[in-house]
């Protein structure tokens, strides 16, 4: 019985961290295409500009 409650704790621990890992790898993603979009529209707007 004990072995059946650390595989079941094991499975959800493993869960838990592919599911943190998920989320930081998305949030960075996300961040990445905004900052990619801020920094294209300043260049863009600074490009725009020049006479």
């Amino acid at each position: 019985m004990i072995h059946l409650t650390l595989i079941i704790v094991d499975f959800l621990t493993g869960l838990l961290a592919a599911g943190a890992w998920a989320l930081a790898s998305a949030g960075g993603a996300i961040a990445a295409a905004v900052g990619g979009g801020v920094l294209g529209v300043s260049l863009f707007r600074r490009w725009r500009r020049k006479p």
